[in-house]
């Protein structure tokens, strides 16, 4: 028998395109009670028509910014599923980056999410059967030259998301990570990696919805992780 999940509600960070959009996509179609958050106006808008959804609530934070997650996990109640997926690809040679660009960068892919993860965890673990997910990056686990920052980030929260499962193992709350490698997304374009799209094999790029897919199998299953 198909769960009843009308009175289900997931927060989804970076909503507004590739993966997230694609996860708010899959969710609507199950029915969820969704909350949507993105930084950007016009592709919040956009993303916003696209999704067409009535069941949907939406926000615009920057989630780089400590003061936005307070905001934001006061403003929208317990989640039943929370799918941190807010993030960009920065690149840069070791040295380039400024101290703020590497600070806002780390709070976003990484001391963000544990901020918004813990800000809600208590009530999740109250409610019970809650399910975490963090989108990290196949970055965690290999090495990502002139991209360091942006990999000791994704590695970082996979850590902490490995971790996270471990402790609330007996708690009916599960947390998986998932570490994606090549998706084809805007992501690439706006951090200005085009020359990826040719560089790398097409065998070696997936779909978001493959992303979302197979990141919701492995969630509904308990798994911590998932590549």
């Amino acid at each position: 028998m198909k769960p009843d999940i009308s009175n289900k509600t997931a927060l989804i960070t970076g909503f507004s395109s590739g993966i997230g959009l694609a996860y708010s996509k899959y969710l609507a179609s199950q029915g969820w009670n969704l909350e949507l958050v993105s930084q950007d106006k016009s592709r919040s808008d956009r993303a916003k028509d696209e999704l067409n959804y009535s069941k949907a609530n939406f926000y615009l934070s920057d989630l780089s910014q400590p003061e936005s997650i307070k905001i934001l996990s006061k403003d929208i109640p317990t989640p039943d599923l929370l799918v941190a997926n807010a993030g960009i690809t920065k690149s840069g040679k070791a040295g380039s980056l400024t101290f703020q660009e590497k600070m806002d960068l780390f709070y976003l892919l990484c001391n963000g999410v544990i901020d918004l993860i813990e800000a809600y965890l208590p009530k999740m673990i109250e409610k019970q059967n809650s399910r975490i997910v963090i989108i990290s990056s196949i970055g965690a686990i290999t090495p990502m030259p002139k991209s360091s920052i942006y990999a000791a980030a994704k590695s970082a929260i996979n850590s902490y998301g490995q971790s996270l499962s471990k402790e609330l193992d007996r708690k009916s709350v599960s947390v998986t990570v998932s570490l994606p490698g090549y998706v084809r997304t805007s992501a690439h374009k706006r951090a200005g990696l085009e020359h990826l799209n040719e560089k790398v094999p097409s065998w070696m790029w997936i779909e978001a919805d493959k992303v979302v897919q197979e990141t919701e199998t492995a969630s509904i299953k308990g798994k911590s992780q998932v590549i």
